[in-house]
């Protein structure tokens, strides 16, 4: 199996695998160690690039930057006919990216993700404002704690190894995302909002019924917009860790054809 490691100015990604072009974009405070659980079946059937998004694990700045900036940052990760794994914020930029380059986004895995991480009067199935308010504010106080707080939060209500939910907890934070970057996810969990818009290639929508953060009657929401949407009964905001053999059947074939 041949592996690429890739260092540039804002962004650290390693490729491995052989196959269709996978772009694999992790969630807020996280970074591509999150994905260990599903990592060595992807590669098994993808050429998969595996990003530490600016300012989170061995990227090399501090800052997240805008969408705009981070679409920008991405686009030359992105090969003709790629299909793109987002969790949580990294679907979030997943979306942002199929906007700009239709042509060259094949299809979305959205896990754990929405349109609009926040409600307003026309997305109520959202997280209240000031939960992400309350994120920051946390923040200032003692970051690392806060992640691990929303480490924690993630797996809520599901039934999973405490040992191992350590071992990949630790794993992540050996790398720990610095706090402008921080900052800059919550604002743009916050900011974005997709959901007067359609996306333009085929998506597939993985979400856990369990979960606190992306409320499951989303997905009725999301349906009724055209898209494929699974929940997973007895998962939270990451079933890839959790549920593994039961979120791999419900991704596969979509992400490899």
């Amino acid at each position: 199996m041949s592996q690429i490691v890739l260092d540039v100015d804002t962004v650290w990604s390693s490729t491995e695998g052989q196959g269709r072009p996978l772009l694999v974009l992790h969630g807020w405070g996280m970074n591509q160690a999150a994905w260990q659980p599903i990592r060595a079946h992807l590669t098994q059937h993808a050429r998969v690039t595996w990003v530490d998004l600016p300012g989170h694990g061995r990227s090399a700045v501090d800052q997240l930057g805008t969408l705009e900036q981070l679409v920008q940052t991405l686009k030359p990760l992105i090969q003709p006919n790629t299909a793109i794994i987002g969790w949580s914020l990294g679907g979030l930029l997943a979306q942002a990216l199929a906007y700009a380059m239709p042509d060259k986004v094949a299809r979305l895995l959205l896990i754990g993700s929405s349109p609009c991480f926040i409600q307003t009067p026309t997305w109520p199935h959202a997280l209240a404002p000031e939960v992400l308010e309350q994120f920051a504010t946390n923040l200032e106080t003692d970051y690392v704690a806060t992640v691990k707080r929303f480490f924690a939060l993630q797996f809520m209500g599901t039934r999973h190894s405490p040992v191992e939910l350590n071992q990949l907890r630790d794993a992540i934070l050996q790398y720990p995302a610095r706090l402008p970057a921080l900052h800059q996810g919550l604002e743009l969990l916050r900011s974005v909002d997709f959901s007067e818009q359609t996306l333009p290639v085929p998506s597939r929508w993985i979400l856990g019924r369990l979960d606190k953060l992306v409320p499951v009657a989303v997905a009725e929401v999301l349906e009724h917009k055209g898209y494929e949407v699974k929940v997973l009964p007895h998962a939270s905001h990451v079933p890839f860790v959790t549920h593994t053999e039961e979120f791999l059947a419900a991704v596969e074939p979509f992400i490899y054809e």
